[in-house]
């Protein structure tokens, strides 16, 4: 019987304070407003993004891909070997970056030749499915 007279007391004393004409702002945007502002006060503060935009990383990413394709044509390049080593080593920090930011595993340190050529085969592959939209893949051999 307690809980009964408690409910009907509320629901009467909500719709008291509904039908309560009110001059500037509504009593129930006064209520949600105060109790808002002490909830967030326990919230923590929502983090900071760490590091560039995701777009700007996949941008990277296509624009180095077009230039590593680009040099792997058999026309002559002046200085292609330095220009593919310096290409594939950006391509590397980018794509680094690009798993950290999607929180993909990487292990591209520490591998050479055919183990960090599969390495990152692995990731783009992971960044894909991570929903990163490369436009063209590296082709393994070179």
């Amino acid at each position: 019987m307690f809980w009964l007279a408690l409910w009907l007391t509320a629901t009467v004393a909500i719709c008291v304070l509904a039908l309560l004409p009110a001059n500037r702002v509504a009593l129930h945007v006064k209520v949600v407003d105060a109790v808002s502002g002490r909830w967030h006060r326990f919230l923590p503060a929502p983090a900071e993004p760490v590091g560039p935009p995701i777009e700007d990383i996949a941008k990277s990413l296509r624009r180095l891909q077009q230039w590593l394709d680009s040099y792997a044509e058999s026309r002559p390049i002046p200085g292609k070997a330095t220009k593919v080593i310096a290409t594939t080593n950006a391509y590397d920090r980018v794509l680094v970056e690009a798993c950290r930011a999607l929180q993909v595993p990487e292990g591209l340190d520490g591998t050479d030749g055919l183990d960090r050529e599969a390495e990152r085969l692995r990731m783009q592959s992971a960044l894909v499915d991570a929903g990163l939209v490369l436009s063209a893949r590296r082709q393994a051999e070179r």
